[in-house]
């Protein structure tokens, strides 16, 4: 006697999960990624909180496409040739090695898995660390350290190391 009542309410739950599933979608496929162009010489800023000094800056990617993260550790910046920079700030590192291995994890959960080379990069502000590549994808990265901070820095895509060279010669602790 109550089959048909039965029926009909599923039908009325079923849709109302479809709606549910089928709204954020379709928005999330309407609402364009917020994107801002980097001005020529502007400053990128990163802030891993905890010990001082906790902030990092870089700069040489002109006029290229930053998204939006969300994250004060993380700037994401798409670039020409479909380059996709990544930068990540750790703070409280006290043993760089065994941060460089972890930064490469999480690379590898980021973005894609990474081989540390036998290259030691650095800059004149203090950053120093291994290059690394992508093992399953085209791309080149560095993982650096100054202090108590780890940066790694990785550019997806068709990239060589002298790309990523503006961003490491400029990466600097703020003061």
């Amino acid at each position: 006697m109550g089959r048909g009542r039965d029926w009909r309410l599923a039908g009325v739950v079923l849709g109302i999960v479809g709606v549910l599933i089928a709204v954020p979608a379709a928005l999330a496929a309407v609402v364009p990624e917020r994107l801002e162009t980097v001005a020529k010489g502007e400053e990128i800023s990163l802030t891993a909180p905890g010990e001082s000094p906790d902030t990092v800056v870089f700069s040489g990617v002109d006029g290229w496409s930053r998204r939006t993260t969300g994250d004060d550790t993380t700037a994401v910046l798409e670039g020409p040739r479909g380059l996709v920079l990544l930068v990540n700030a750790v703070n409280g590192v006290t043993d760089f090695e065994a941060a460089t291995r972890w930064r490469s994890k999480v690379l590898a959960a980021q973005a894609f898995p990474v081989v540390l080379d036998n290259e030691q990069i650095g800059n004149t502000n203090g950053f120093s660390g291994p290059t690394c590549h992508g093992r399953t994808h085209a791309g080149v990265c560095a993982i650096l350290g100054n202090k108590n901070l780890a940066v790694s820095v990785l550019l997806s895509g068709p990239a060589t190391e002298a790309d990523l060279l503006p961003v490491i010669y400029s990466l600097r602790v703020k003061s």
